[in-house]
Order: structure tokens, then C-alpha cells, then sequence
């Protein structure tokens, strides 16, 4: 037979014999309940006002965004109209006449039989 070491605050226990679970179990008061139902809603009070503030922040962002958004498709549809108009045969000619070129006054082809660039 083996033995048990059994610790007990009392000698109801015997030598040998578990002693069994507490019986009772703990009472909560309304004093108890009534903390923790006050804790509980601070902290929900708590995480609301956080979320909240967080949404609002957010939204700032968001809007910022938009705006900065606006402001660059602006700055490339600007870009857009200028690469357009530097492009146009009017400003080539232009910039040809300002740094002095002149237009080519005898052009020849080079004639290569076969298909160079063709497949």
C-alpha cells in the first residue's frame, strides 16, 4: 500500500486518506459585481474613445490624400499639355531657327538590297 502526503490545515484528514476539494464556493457581493460591471464599462468607454479618435484621424489622412491626389494629376495633365505642345512640328521648327540649324538641302538614301529590318 502506498502512501500519501496529504497537507492539510486541519487534522480531519487521516493518514493515508486524500483530502477532498473545498466544498463551499466563494460568494460575490454586489459590492464585487457592481466593481466590475463599473470596470467593465470604463474600459468599453475607454476603447470607444479611442476607436473614435482613430476613425477621425484617419479621416484627415484620407482627405489629405485626396487632396494631394488632385494636386498631382493636375501637375500631369499640365505636363501632359506641354509635352504636347513640345512635340508639335511648330516648336521644332522654332527651336531649329533659334539655335541656328539649317534644314538639310541635299538628302540621299542609302539602298541596301535585302531585307535589313524586315522579317
Amino acid at each position: 500500500m502506498s502512501r500519501y502526503l496529504t497537507i492539510t490545515n486541519s487534522n480531519s484528514a487521516r493518514f493515508g486518506e486524500r483530502k477532498g476539494a473545498l466544498k463551499t464556493k466563494p460568494k460575490m457581493g454586489r459590492v464585487t459585481l457592481s466593481f466590475i460591471l463599473a470596470a467593465l464599462v470604463c474600459a468599453s468607454g475607454i476603447f470607444y474613445i479611442f476607436e473614435v479618435n482613430n476613425l477621425a484621424t484617419k479621416g484627415y489622412e484620407i482627405r489629405e490624400l485626396e487632396n494631394r491626389l488632385k494636386d498631382v494629376q493636375k501637375a500631369n495633365e499640365t505636363l501632359r499639355i506641354q509635352a504636347a505642345e513640345l512635340k508639335s512640328m511648330y516648336k521644332i521648327e522654332e527651336k531649329t531657327k533659334e539655335l541656328n540649324m539649317v534644314a538639310p538641302k541635299d538628302v540621299s538614301y542609302l539602298n541596301i538590297p535585302g531585307d535589313v529590318a524586315m522579317k
